[in-house]
């Protein structure tokens, strides 16, 4: 079992982060609930580990984590992830915080030109690590928790450090360190804002009429109320594809099946919130759309096909040469301002010219 400090009060974390602070780099790891056993999405814990040393932060009963959040925003420190994304937008809407200097392993692994990405996989591969999956899907807010899942929560980053140096080193033998260094620095520029679902984001819901979306949306505003009401995630009182049936056909709320009960208590709402999206049916906005002109969608294409050839010659995604953003920005504006300096080299090593 591996072992670690478990820090849960103030003093314990104001004393390992004056470690922290003698750490060149620091592992890094979030164990979140994230709508899947409650309402919301918030960390429960924070796992750090050195090369010799591994600490479990226990955010849910600290809940002032300030030493830490400086530790993360300090440059002088290298912190290493695998995939920043949704911790970087977790920790952006807690705690206001936007952690610098940051490695990602699943970018380096990506700028190798690897298929599986997974930490797990990434683990086994490197150092025959079976990634345990029995607390995938855990509870994370429970208290007390066992040693067994502190311990499973901490194997994520105690290998981290380690995982970062093979990376570094075969992307040194492809020469593609910088590349990786200009995506990670990129984070701290980078947009994480924590977004959650709205009554557009369901699928197939744009297909309704907009006296059925009307009535979906105050099916799935109100839905929202009652699951931060009892404190579980919006699935576990009505789930999508029934609030979809329901703004067609609504039911009889006080016997609808399949549902939260606090949905059959509520009946007198649902049914006021049925005939308040009837009377106020929602039209979606059509987006204005940008015609390129003939020349600029050959432009299009010759760059479409520049970016397969490079994307075959460096074994990578095509997306991650130019993504087609860039290539529609780079066609309007005849500049390739917009790509990072990596991308650039290689275009210009191409030949390819406007």
């Amino acid at each position: 079992m591996t072992s670690f400090d478990y820090i849960d009060t103030y003093e314990g974390l104001t004393e390992a982060a004056a470690e922290w602070k003698q750490a060149s780099e620091l592992a890094v790891d979030l164990e979140c609930e994230n709508n899947l056993h409650h309402y919301g999405a918030y960390i429960s814990l924070i796992q750090i580990s050195t090369k010799d040393k591994n600490w479990v932060i226990d955010v849910l009963k600290l809940e002032e984590i300030k030493p830490l959040l400086e530790i993360l925003e300090d440059a002088s420190i290298q912190k290493i992830f695998h995939d920043v994304s949704f911790d970087f937008r977790i920790l952006q809407d807690q705690f206001s915080c936007h952690p610098s200097n940051v490695f990602d392993t699943q970018i380096a692994a990506l700028f190798l030109g690897k298929e599986h990405l997974g930490l797990g996989d990434l683990l086994k591969e490197y150092f025959g690590v079976e990634k345990e999956s029995k607390y995938q899907m855990a509870d994370w807010t429970k208290r007390p928790l066992n040693t067994e899942m502190l311990s499973y929560a901490v194997k994520d980053t105690v290998h981290l450090i380690s995982l970062r140096d093979i990376l570094l080193k075969e992307l040194r033998q492809k020469e593609r360190v910088s590349w990786v260094e200009e995506e990670c620095a990129a984070f701290e520029e980078a947009d994480f804002t924590y977004k959650t679902q709205t009554f557009l984001d369901v699928r197939g819901v744009r297909m309704f009429t907009p006296e059925q979306l009307g009535v979906f949306r105050e099916l799935f505003l109100f839905r929202e109320q009652l699951a931060k009401k009892v404190n579980r995630p919006v699935h576990f009182v009505i789930r999508n594809e029934q609030l979809k049936q329901f703004s067609h056909h609504p039911p009889d709320w006080e016997k609808v099946k399949g549902v939260h009960p606090i949905v059959r208590s509520q009946a007198v709402l649902f049914n006021k919130a049925v005939e308040m999206g009837k009377k106020e049916p929602f039209f979606i906005p059509v987006p204005e759309k940008k015609r390129l002109t003939q020349h600029q969608k050959e432009q299009l294409e010759k760059l479409s096909e520049l970016q397969q050839t490079l994307a075959q010659k460096t074994g990578l995604k095509a997306h991650l040469i130019m993504n087609k953003e860039q290539m529609i920005k780079i066609v309007l504006s005849g500049r390739f301002d917009c790509l990072r300096m990596w991308q650039r080299k290689l275009v210009e090593e191409s030949g390819f010219k406007l």
